[in-house]
């Protein structure tokens, strides 16, 4: 394995990038079933994890996702309590996803892509005491420490709604990993969707971000995509980071209990301008976005620089 590349958030404060969309889809799309703990796949199948990270760069991906929010001692709590997973191997799922995606990045034939390794919140909450601080640090720490060994160049702490923990996971993913951290939380709620169901509002996540020293702030996976640019303006207007931003394909709809993005690639790539324009410099894909809604976003992506150098020029 190479050593990770350097990577420094500061160059994509200019920068409008894109990443990987949903594994759920592709995986499908592959024969994989999600049964059970679906993330030993990164262990017992990495030649399906290199070649959708692949496919992803291909589409016009410059940065690779783990999707392993939930691999760590409290969110697999029950699991281990039954047996059917040991304490080791939650180090070594972390560890194998890294690689796995490293690996597709080192190999990719374009400008070397970055690879950032997924921390997410746990059921039990600190605000209710369900969960003791020095617990949650201990998980979160292990949990970037594994990122890191696999070759991880960053740690996105995302999909939170309690700002406790997630400044907590922030703490974990900079002492377990000591690389660059995102922090991402996901605003469903108020007048215009830009609160957590926990009622945080963008100014209070990123005054607080700022101060725990993120090198990244953002929003991520919320039901209702058409408050993005809201919230994305918001960040904007309280900081000067880089804003990472996961969008869904669309607003769920439930389809024989499961949850299904039916919104187009082409209609997807629509949200670029105007998130892009409000302030976002990393845009994700996220549920429901496969590897042609990338491609499409990519072309919209390419025509909208071509554009903006073009008016810099004139």
């Amino acid at each position: 394995m190479t050593d990770p590349v350097v990577f420094d958030p500061a160059d994509y404060r200019n920068e409008i990038v894109l990443g990987g969309g949903d594994w759920a889809v592709e995986l499908s799309a592959r024969g994989v079933l999600q049964t059970g703990l679906w993330e030993r796949t990164y262990v017992d199948q990495p030649d399906i994890v290199r070649e959708i990270s692949s496919a992803f760069l291909d589409a016009g991906a410059a940065v690779l996702v783990t999707n392993t929010d939930r691999v760590n001692d409290v969110a697999l709590a029950k699991s281990l309590e039954s047996g059917d997973i040991a304490p080791e191997d939650i180090s070594a799922i972390n560890r194998a996803a890294s690689a796995a995606f490293r690996s597709a990045a080192d190999g990719f034939s374009g400008p070397t892509p970055s690879v950032f390794g997924t921390i997410g919140p746990v059921e039990p909450l600190m605000t209710l005491n369900e969960i003791k601080e020095s617990v949650l640090l201990a998980a979160y720490r292990t949990q970037s420490e594994a990122l890191a060994a696999g070759g991880a160049d960053a740690i996105v702490c995302r999909s939170f709604t309690e700002l406790e923990a997630l400044l907590v996971a922030v703490q974990g993913a900079k002492e377990g990993s000591g690389l660059p951290v995102v922090g991402s939380m996901t605003f469903d709620c108020g007048p215009e969707y830009t609160e957590t169901t926990m009622g945080v509002t963008v100014p209070q996540a990123c005054q607080a971000l700022t101060k725990a020293g993120v090198s990244m702030v953002g929003c991520d996976r919320g039901e209702y995509p058409d408050g993005t640019v809201s919230i994305v303006t918001l960040f904007r207007a309280s900081c000067d980071l880089p804003i990472w931003v996961e969008i869904n394909a669309g607003q769920a709809e439930l389809e024989e209990e499961r949850s299904v993005y039916a919104e187009t690639p082409k209609a997807y790539s629509e949200r670029f301008k105007p998130i892009a324009e409000a302030g976002a410099t990393m845009i994700i894909g996220g549920y429901g976005a496969s590897v042609e809604h990338i491609v499409e976003m990519a072309r919209v992506r390419e025509r909208y620089l071509k554009k903006a150098k073009h008016r810099k020029s004139s």
